[in-house]
């Protein structure tokens, strides 16, 4: 039985899609073990999956807790910490050789780690995102280089270790195209994106990459009318980034709630926040830290979002119609609130200016007109006509057969 290792952080967003591709290939026979920081392992773990904890003495768990910019701030800080041991074998050494993965499955945020991954250990590396491409992957390359440039130990080993693969190069930007060798899997619908996206050798559309089957904690519906609307609001995992934007939408979101007493609203606060932190709370809103996404969506009539796009995923293979009210700054969000408007799946507003009258009259153009539900519905379909997810075995087969071949 082949062994598949993954390499993630600790991002709920981006942990979340690799359950519906992982899933799918220990189905196919392979053992699958995901490799990340510790405070990653209980979400791993509570979907049936091995999990092996690294970097427990060298990155604290708080580090891995910001949305990392491809091969920006979240390499070049806690990078910092971990490529050094990493090129050096003091991070993946023993676990290698426990494991005798026949492939590595790596987070295409971390582009450098494949790399290193890649040519220490002579092992198949095969890249994974969760997300749309913003700017085509040749010119992802370019980050590739800063991240080289700003790493503060660690380089010199990585070209020690392609020097002994003899691999040939004369600068950074050689090595950064290193990356374009290994093949990537998109967890993405093609449909989803913008027109005019350009093809590249070597990336490879999944589908939807949403793991309906997963396991979520029970939710309880006392008090909720099956009669009224269930307007469902919630903005991912970050909100701790983003605070005071995420209290004044919340406060919004309540006097929405308090105007239109026809609605029920369920709000997922996230830890960031108590319950007590808000105001004027109406009857027909239930407040709560967290909430099972999936089985939410199953009931509800429109759901205002942050733009992530797991969640966006979610809501258009649950058949509901959103509000897009970006997180600014994070990398997908506004581009994925741009896409909802596009293709017509919702409407979209921004969360520095949002006050509870725009959002009640967003809702309402939402619920009344119901072009936007059949357009929810027509993307569903697309999603489920392009579920490609054998594409992933072949790629990864050809992966380890052509290591084999060099070996």
């Amino acid at each position: 039985m082949a062994t598949i290792a993954v390499f993630i952080d600790a991002e709920e967003g981006h942990i979340l899609p690799s359950f519906w591709l992982l899933r799918y290939l220990k189905a196919q026979g392979y053992r699958v073990c995901y490799l990340g920081p510790p405070d990653a392992g209980n979400l791993v773990q509570n979907q049936g999956f091995e999990f092996i904890p690294i970097m427990c003495d060298i990155v604290p768990e708080a580090s891995w807790s910001g949305e990392p910019e491809r091969q920006g701030p979240q390499l070049n800080g806690v990078g910092d910490l971990y490529f050094g041991p990493l090129v050096r074998g003091e991070l993946l050494d023993r676990v290698i050789a426990e494991l005798n993965p026949s492939v590595v499955l790596v987070l295409s945020l971390y582009y450098v780690v494949g790399l290193a991954i890649h040519y220490r250990y002579q092992l198949p590396v095969v890249f994974f995102t969760p997300t749309f491409r913003i700017i085509p992957r040749t010119q992802e390359c370019e980050n590739v280089v800063t991240a080289l440039l700003n790493l503060r130990s660690g380089v010199t080993e990585l070209v020690e270790l392609l020097t002994k693969a003899k691999v040939v190069f004369r600068n950074l930007r050689d090595i950064a195209e290193l990356v374009l060798r290994i093949p990537e899997l998109v967890l993405l619908p093609e449909a989803l994106d913008l027109p005019g996206r350009v093809m590249e050798p070597g990336v490879h559309y999944l589908g939807a990459g949403v793991d309906m089957g997963r396991s979520e904690a029970p939710f309880s519906w006392n008090g909720i009318d099956s009669n009224r609307p269930v307007i469902y609001c919630a903005r991912g995992s970050q909100v701790h980034l983003q605070k005071e934007p995420s209290r004044r939408f919340f406060q919004a979101a309540i006097a929405a709630a308090a105007a239109r007493p026809d609605w029920q609203f369920i709000i997922a606060i996230s830890n960031a926040f108590e319950a007590t932190d808000f105001a004027d709370v109406p009857p027909n809103t239930m407040l709560r830290e967290w909430a099972p996404q999936l089985e939410v969506l199953s009931r509800a009539s429109v759901m205002v979002n942050h733009g992530g796009f797991g969640t966006v995923k979610e809501c258009i293979l649950m058949g509901v119609p959103m509000v897009a009210i970006p997180l600014i700054g994070f990398r997908d969000h506004v581009p994925c609130a741009e896409r909802i408007v596009h293709h017509g799946l919702g409407a979209q507003s921004d969360t520095d200016r949002i006050t509870s009258s725009e959002l009640v009259l967003l809702i309402e153009q939402v619920i009344s007109d119901q072009s936007f539900k059949h357009r929810v519905n027509l993307m569903r379909e697309k999603f489920m006509r392009e579920d490609r997810l054998e594409v992933a075995v072949k790629v990864i087969e050809a992966a380890i057969s052509e290591s084999c071949e060099r070996r």
